[in-house]
């Protein structure tokens, strides 16, 4: 699963914006944006690098030399465009809030984490100190930023902050993917006791999760 979207360099979002209108290559990019070539380039290997655009084919001019490479946008390069995500999350917790039970509410959220859960490479093996790491790994890959204290059983993940806080903020259930994510992800058993209200913070105890 691709990261959440930070902030693009101006630049970099201008090229990304022009390959999203339609497949560009290094010339037409360099005479859309009226920079040099090299410069094109260098933008090019950084959003390929960070999957924001892969290469689509080649464009073959007919004159010599060799053809140009094509770029298309990625999933991650539309992500990266976009703002909708927190207030789309916002409103559909809002909505759930409403209409669903507590119950309801709870395991629609759990499903959800199991799901994005799927969508990753499980760290689900190891001590309990190597997957509670691997939490706080995903906690951080995520937008948020996340510690661990180790004590004789459990290990405390604690959050500054959320990275889900826009739909905590309007349902604490919304919590409840994270900790299905985290079960999911890291083969642990993670119990809530987060932060809500207007400054939501991560806060789960994880043990080794029990076999079946």
């Amino acid at each position: 699963m691709p990261g959440p979207a930070t902030p693009l360099p101006l630049s970099r979002h201008a090229v990304l914006d022009l390959i999203r209108r339609g497949a560009r290559t290094v010339n037409t990019l360099a005479e859309e944006l009226r920079i040099s070539d090299n410069a094109v380039r260098g933008h090019l290997v950084a959003l390929e690098r960070d999957g924001m655009i892969a290469r689509s084919g080649v464009v073959r001019s007919g004159g010599v030399g060799q053809p140009a490479a094509e770029y298309d946008l990625t999933q991650a390069g539309e992500l990266a465009l976009s703002s909708a995500y927190p207030a789309a999350l916002t409103a559909l917790a809002a909505a759930a809030g409403e209409r669903l039970d507590a119950r309801a509410r709870r395991a629609l959220f759990l499903e959800a984490g199991k799901r994005l859960a799927s969508t990753m490479r499980s760290r689900d093996t190891g001590t309990l100190v190597e997957r509670a790491a691997a939490c706080a790994a995903l906690i951080d890959s995520l937008g948020g930023s996340a510690t661990i204290a180790l004590g004789r059983r459990t290990a405390v993940l604690t959050g500054n902050g959320c990275p889900l806080a826009a739909g905590v903020r309007v349902e604490p259930a919304t919590c409840s993917l994270i900790e299905s994510l985290l079960e999911h992800h890291a083969g642990v058993d993670a119990v809530q006791r987060c932060q809500h209200g207007d400054r939501p913070a991560c806060r789960f105890d994880l043990r080794r999760a029990q076999p079946d």
